[in-house]
């Protein structure tokens, strides 16, 4: 499995038991936190979690022990580390989970409704639609219900899109500012900007890399007639492949997982008359203000992702 591709929720096959699933994390190295005390089903506790090396990342697991649904939110997982779990836990794919909406079974149909609602797959409204029909009355119920939460989902981020063409809209006047020197060290994000924008404990970091970066002279040369095409995507987006984070370089999905979720990140490519193409990224809107961070997983995947990739290298 492409680990690019995977989520930031992953769904484990029902048969794979919770020990199982704890031996696997294990292995790879993660350090169990804490786990249901009391579980309705012994040895299944219905919440788990675990740390890597005592601090984020984290691993949450959940369990729903009515329809064998087990849960696992790698959200703040860099890919690497969730290709690295999805080659050690059996996982239920996206066509799998698909192919339960037509089970006979009642607790398989009950297990696509809840799966679907949980790793949010708008790809499969139509089948939510359809089993409000369905014979048994609790299905039917969850599915108007799931349904109903899809379409939710589905109207936010219509508005979210919609606020980003704004954005982008009226950002290329900023853009052609850039090749003056004093428009872009006003644009150096303060001590209050880092704190907005990325983990506490990634403060030192960030800091030492954000004044390496304004030592560099960032410059930016624009040539008359030179076309402006902006992207933008809320960094808690970056968490997992979709329309929007694609367009960012892949380092922001390694580092998304210590970044403020809520922030608007801008990039740009610029395409000359001649053909040629420059791609820039890292403008950001915080407290106020336009920010520029070029480039700043560079700085901060090499902190963040040692050990990280040497674990799933060696596993």
């Amino acid at each position: 499995m492409d680990e690019i591709q995977l989520g930031q929720t992953l769904l484990v096959k029902p048969g794979v038991p919770f020990e199982k699933i704890s031996a696997a994390l294990s292995k790879l190295g993660w350090q169990q936190q804490q786990a249901a005390q009391t579980p309705l089903l012994e040895n299944e506790p219905e919440f788990s979690s675990w740390s890597w090396q005592g601090h984020k990342p984290f691993v949450i697991y959940s369990f729903n022990p009515v329809v064998n649904m087990r849960v696992l939110d790698v959200a703040t997982l860099p890919p690497v580390m969730r290709g690295a779990i999805a080659s050690h836990i059996p996982l239920l794919d996206d066509d799998m989970v698909a192919s339960l909406f037509t089970s006979e079974s009642i607790r398989e149909r009950l297990l696509a409704l809840w799966a679907a609602k949980e790793t949010e797959r708008l790809d499969l409204v139509d089948e939510t639609a359809r089993l409000q029909q369905d014979s048994e009355t609790a299905i039917a119920e969850q599915a108007t219900e799931v349904h109903a939460r899809l379409e939710q989902i589905n109207q936010a981020r219509v508005e979210m899109l919609t606020n980003l063409r704004i954005m982008t809209e009226a950002a290329p006047q900023l853009i052609r500012l850039l090749p003056k020197s004093e428009t872009v060290e006003q644009m150096k994000p303060t001590q209050d900007d880092l704190v907005a924008l990325f983990d506490e404990d990634l403060l030192p970091v960030v800091s030492k890399a954000v004044d390496a970066i304004y030592k560099k002279r960032l410059r930016v040369s624009i040539e008359h007639n030179t076309e402006i095409d902006l992207f933008a995507s809320p960094a808690g987006l970056f968490r997992w492949q979709n329309m929007l984070s694609e367009k960012f370089p892949g380092g922001y999905r390694d580092i998304a997982g210590w970044m403020n979720p809520q922030h608007i990140w801008m990039g740009w490519t610029l395409t000359t008359p001649g053909g040629g193409v420059v791609r820039y990224d890292g403008l950001v809107w915080v407290n106020g203000n336009w920010r520029w961070l070029p480039k700043i997983f560079r700085y901060l995947v090499p902190y963040l992702m040692d050990q990280p990739r040497a674990y799933a290298g060696s596993h």
